[in-house]
């Protein structure tokens, strides 16, 4: 790149191969021309393996793809009547700054899960050594806030990967990176790390080690096709975002409803009626037990254990109607609710990790 300087210091910068003028962002490590696609390390030379994964969705496929999924979440949750009122406005394209870094893996850990048999409960040790050939996708923005590029980055593959031209961008802006390829593997690793420990966490009830190796055999920058639609429904706007690489929803913002909140209130007077059933006869069986010389210890754990039941069903009472008062919820691609903490199965969930 070639600078000009004014008097006031200011600095404009030029692509070497075409002479347009090109801002750069304080915080750019690699840059594309806008106008030809010359992609080049800021401070440095070209890029020349750049690649990109090609949009197989235009407005109207995005509008279409959105509606479709509108209609079938709606439907489980706040209530299909939602669809009269929408009015969805044109979708936006971003091609998204990624590096995939392709790595032969090694992971060791060591945990320990409980299984019951004959109402006994006993550890059983696991551990277990893999290793193999991962992709990992990794955001080249360090200041990313847009709205479902963590699930959009999940659902990526480089199936349809090819050349980057910026005739292909299809005028939409292309995003420069602000990391580099020495950066890129050691966030793979990290990625990789927390995605596995997640899932060995769900899978048992103590993770003890984790050790993972990563060996980086190719780093390979992209662009990847991003698309936002904005609705509005009764003066408020919501988000959904769509995948150019699949052409399917990542991830979305339904508002909160009539009918949502009346479900919600009604799940939660079901468990508060149930926490008080539960808890109403304990005074008296404690009194009969102290009254009860031949009682031993384990006979008090039944009214205990139905007074914690009932107190972890009146908290999840409680938690269920704080979600009803949100704004907006977030849905994943298969409709379910992202933040499980304001639902009925995320609170049972949680009633059975405390229980266990």
């Amino acid at each position: 790149m070639t600078t000009q300087e004014s008097p006031q210091e200011l600095v404009q910068y030029r692509c070497k191969k075409c002479n347009a003028p090109y801002p750069l962002g304080a915080d750019d490590v690699i840059a594309t021309c806008p106008y030809c696609g010359y992609t080049f390390i800021v401070g440095g030379s070209e890029l020349t393996k750049h690649m990109i994964l090609p949009s197989r969705l235009d407005e109207k496929s995005v509008r279409k793809s959105v509606t479709k999924w509108l209609k079938l979440t709606s439907s489980k949750s706040v209530g299909e009547g939602i669809m009269k009122g929408i009015d969805l406005e044109t979708p936006t394209l971003q091609w998204i700054p990624v590096f995939r870094v392709l790595a032969d893996f090694e992971i060791h850990y060591l945990g320990a899960k409980q299984e019951r048999s004959d109402y006994k409960k006993t550890w059983v040790k696991i551990e277990e050594t893999n290793s193999g050939e991962t992709a990992e996708w990794v955001l080249a923005r360090r200041h990313a806030a847009t709205f479902g590029v963590e699930e959009f980055i999940e659902s990526l593959s480089d199936d349809t990967a090819k050349p980057f031209k910026i005739g292909m961008a299809e005028s939409a802006p292309v995003l420069n990176s602000e990391i580099d390829e020495g950066d890129a593997p050691t966030r793979a690793h990290q990625r990789k790390r927390a995605r596995d420990r997640a899932e060995l966490q769900e899978q048992m009830e103590h993770l003890f080690d984790y050790h993972l190796k990563m060996n980086p055999k190719d780093c390979a920058y992209m662009h990847v096709p991003y698309w936002l639609a904005r609705y509005t429904y009764k003066k408020g706007t919501f988000r959904v975002a769509v995948s150019g690489v699949t052409g399917n929803v990542v991830l979305g913002e339904l508002p909160v409803t009539k009918l949502y909140r009346a479900k919600r209130w009604v799940t939660s007077l079901a468990m508060l009626i149930a926490s008080a059933l539960l808890m109403q006869p304990v005074p008296y069986i404690l009194y009969a037990l102290m009254q009860d010389s031949s009682s031993n210890g384990d006979a008090f754990m039944i009214p205990l254990g139905m007074a914690f039941l009932a107190v972890l069903l009146w908290g999840g009472a409680y938690t269920i109607v704080g979600g009803s008062l949100r704004y907006e919820i977030c849905v994943t691609a298969d409709g379910k609710e992202r933040d499980k903490r304001f639902s009925f199965g995320g609170t049972m969930d949680d009633m059975k990790e405390r229980i266990s």
